[in-house]
């Protein structure tokens, strides 16, 4: 009895220095992810998918902020730097990042030639998104090619899953009175190409500037003659404008959330990523529809 409650002891002991030691060498391992830091959170959320847990996916502007609106802070410039690998989208979309990364070396833009007419949020467009998702894999497989097959697996998981539900939108939205909605801005034409839907008509210009006066009298005279299914409100902008023009109506304001502000919780906590974002994108044109 007593050996045995020897060998117990001894047991004990090294199941916890092993344990101890295994434990030290993940913590360092993960110290030592790549850092991967990208502009927008629907980026961030691919390439968490596609990098899972060899790399480090950060953001570098909140979701709860517009990319036209960012401004970057000393702070943010460093994190730009010190990153292994930044990821955006282009100058078109994110102007305050142009001249920061002109000459750096670790950063890559996935659309450098977008045109200024062209509409830059690709995140929105089925095709790109699954382009990106290879492109990310790539990127990632050049600095960390002993990583590579994972990356290039989690990349065809991802366009897998994400095409499954691209069919299932577009079979949706087919069954439904596609009437005409009430955007905030003009940031969803490749979503509505895609899906053959009516473009949406334009509360703020392509250039972000505030509207008119007088086109908030002709907006509010269509809602009044119930032109509209539904309108569409913006975590990233402030609410004011769209009470103003809703008030005492009766018309369905529904939040359609381009960046990803709600989906914090599952970017950090690995849940559906990127097809969160998306599944959001489409369920608030369903709502529309629905009303």
């Amino acid at each position: 009895m007593v050996i045995n409650n020897g060998e117990d002891q001894l047991k004990a002991v090294v199941w916890g220095v092993l344990t101890a030691w295994m434990l030290s060498n993940i913590a360092w391992a993960d110290s030592n992810k790549p850092v991967v830091l990208s502009s927008i959170m629907p980026l961030q959320l691919i390439v968490q998918d596609v990098g899972g847990d060899a790399i480090s996916a950060e953001l570098l502007a909140p979701a709860t902020v517009s990319p036209h609106d960012f401004q970057l802070r000393p702070s943010d410039a460093q994190r730009v730097h010190s990153a292994d690998l930044v990821i955006w989208i282009g100058p078109v979309l994110e102007t305050y990042l142009d001249k920061l990364l002109r000459k750096q070396e670790n950063a890559v833009a996935l659309y450098p030639d977008l045109k200024h007419d062209e509409d830059p949020h690709l995140w929105m467009d089925a095709e790109e998104v699954q382009s990106i998702a290879r492109r990310v894999a790539r990127l990632l497989s050049d600095r960390l090619p002993s990583r590579g097959a994972y990356f290039h697996a989690n990349a065809a998981r991802f366009s897998s899953e994400f095409r499954q539900y691209d069919k299932q939108l577009r079979e949706e939205i087919g069954r439904r009175e596609r009437r005409p909605y009430l955007l905030l801005h003009d940031g969803f034409s490749r979503f509505e190409n895609h899906y053959g839907l009516p473009a949406g008509e334009m509360v703020i210009s392509g250039s972000d500037r505030l509207p008119g006066a007088r086109h908030i009298v002709e907006l509010r005279k269509r809602l009044q003659a119930e032109e509209f299914a539904c309108v569409f409100r913006e975590p990233q902008y402030a609410p004011a404008m769209l009470k103003a023009l809703t008030v005492g109506l009766e018309i369905p304001v529904i939040e359609i959330d381009p960046l990803g502000a709600r989906s914090v919780a599952g970017a950090k906590e690995g849940a559906d990523g990127f097809l969160e974002l998306y599944r959001q994108l489409g369920q608030a044109f369903l709502t529309c529809f629905d009303h």
